[in-house]
């Protein structure tokens, strides 16, 4: 063999060799990296699988929030839907922001349960089970915008399992004045003993530390002997009012009586009552009584009135009125459960029905001795919040004042899924105009915005925060 072929060969099998090392050497490297990529996959499920053992552990103590671990990062809400009516020959456009973020609700013909407030530029959103989140409110001018969560001591103060799942136990309302954010919600006092109660912080948007600011002394228990007047009477949670308002000086908040009716008519406890506080001193009062579940509560400075709503049984859903210029110290009293224009539950007619004893349900509440509502319902229509409209929202010279309204989409009866307008005549104490809006979802708060001239809706069927505004 030639001398120079010898050279070409050998030079050949060392560039191979040296490939094959190189080639080897990042083989090897790669490997090295992807077993290190392994390890530290292995690390993070380890960790990832911490976590779940974590919160599974948490979930089955029944002491955490779920929400707050879900959407620990916000809540995201999209543009979904703009239709437009008319009320009083005027075009007004309501706007629904989706969100999927939200999955407890709190009565069974809702998808999800929340309560919302403004204050300072920024609207607040509470969701029942105790996630509190906010969003700078000229956010509603984009499609899709988030609501950031604040992180709370709630579930430090609030440990039972119901409150954070989807039963009727949970957040009732939120208020924020005065740079303080103020919850209602229903308190275990010991073990399946309840109440309705208030806890108050600071504002503050990275944590808000909760402490008690209302409780009542007395909770009703589960296994109350009131509950055997009928097979299908319990404790209802839903019947526990909760809505709050600051007039001037004075907080004013309302209770329902957990279908243990006849508290509502006994001054000794705050069931089933309209109860203020004066926020100087903390003394306490009750300002009205004879509520079933008073779930609205509206003050008007011009009338210097309160408006209060309260579902009826079956049927006998109400609008009441408390006139402050009566000057009567006097507690005022609507009549519940002696007088209403509704009927117990489950009503068969049956002679031997023990609840009508001692809630006799009598259709007039003046001729018994009690103040007639302003307006009922029979049928019921879910009825919730209600708010004053000022005057250039409506373009109007009259009091004006919206309703929300619930009630089972599936089974509609006119009123349901709807706001209910009406103007009311102080000189005459009646409504003397009204009429019914389809929103087509449960309508669970509504709050008027003033600096914005825009009403707000949480509407429970659709996870949406919807915007009512003029065109």
């Amino acid at each position: 063999m030639p001398k120079y072929k010898s050279y070409i060969i050998y030079t050949l099998v060392i560039l191979i060799i040296l490939i094959l090392s190189i080639t080897i050497k990042n083989v090897k490297k790669n490997l090295d990296n992807k077993s290190d990529q392994i390890s530290f996959l292995k690390k993070n499920l380890k960790n990832k699988n911490e976590q779940l053992k974590n919160i599974h552990t948490k979930l089955l103590n029944k002491d955490v929030n779920i929400e707050n671990i879900i959407f620990e990062e916000g809540i995201n809400f999209k543009n979904k839907k703009k239709r437009t009516f008319k009320l009083d020959n005027l075009d007004y456009d309501l706007i629904e922001f989706v969100s999927n973020d939200l999955i407890f609700a709190k009565h069974p013909e809702a998808s999800s349960s929340a309560y919302i407030d403004t204050y300072e530029g920024n609207i607040f959103l509470a969701t029942a089970t105790g996630q509190i989140t906010y969003s700078k409110i000229n956010n509603l001018a984009k499609n899709e915008f988030k609501f950031t969560s604040i992180k709370s001591n709630i579930q430090e103060i609030i440990k039972y399992s119901e409150f954070y799942n989807s039963s009727a136990f949970g957040i009732k309302d939120i208020l924020v004045r005065n740079n303080k954010i103020y919850v209602s919600y229903i308190k275990e006092h010991y073990k399946d003993c309840f109440s309705t109660s208030i806890i108050v912080g600071e504002l503050n948007f990275s944590f808000i530390f909760f402490k008690d600011f209302y409780s009542p002394k007395n909770c009703i228990e589960k296994n109350s002997e009131f509950f055997n007047l009928h097979p299908k009477d319990k404790l209802i949670a839903h019947q526990s009012g909760g809505r709050m308002i600051i007039v001037d000086n004075s907080f004013i908040f309302s209770t329902g009586e957990y279908r243990y009716r006849t508290l509502a008519q006994e001054t000794d406890n705050d069931f089933g009552k309209i109860i203020s506080i004066n926020l100087t001193d903390n003394s306490k009062k009750i300002i009205s009584m004879g509520h079933r579940n008073p779930q609205g509560l509206y003050f008007s400075n011009d009338l210097n009135m309160l408006f209060s709503t309260e579902h009826g049984p079956s049927g006998g859903d109400e609008i009441n009125v408390l006139d402050f210029n009566l000057n009567n110290d006097r507690i005022a009293n609507y009549g519940w459960p002696i007088a209403s224009y509704g009927r117990h539950y489950f009503d068969n007619n049956d002679d031997k029905d023990k609840r009508y004893e001692l809630s006799p349900l009598k259709k007039s509440h003046l001729k018994n001795g009690f103040i007639e509502p302003i307006k009922y319902f029979d049928p019921s229509v879910g009825i919730s919040q209600i708010i004053g409209v000022p005057k250039n929202f409506f373009n109007s010279d009259n009091n004006r004042y919206l309703v929300g309204t619930m009630g089972n989409a599936k089974k509609f009866k006119e009123g349901m899924i709807s706001l209910f307008f009406f103007e009311f005549d102080k000189l005459k104490n009646k409504i003397v105009k009204s009429e019914f809006i389809p929103i087509k979802s449960r309508v669970r708060d509504i709050i008027y915005d003033k600096n914005e001239n825009i009403v707000l809706l949480y509407l429970e069927n659709s996870n949406a925060l919807a915007v009512l505004k003029a065109k």
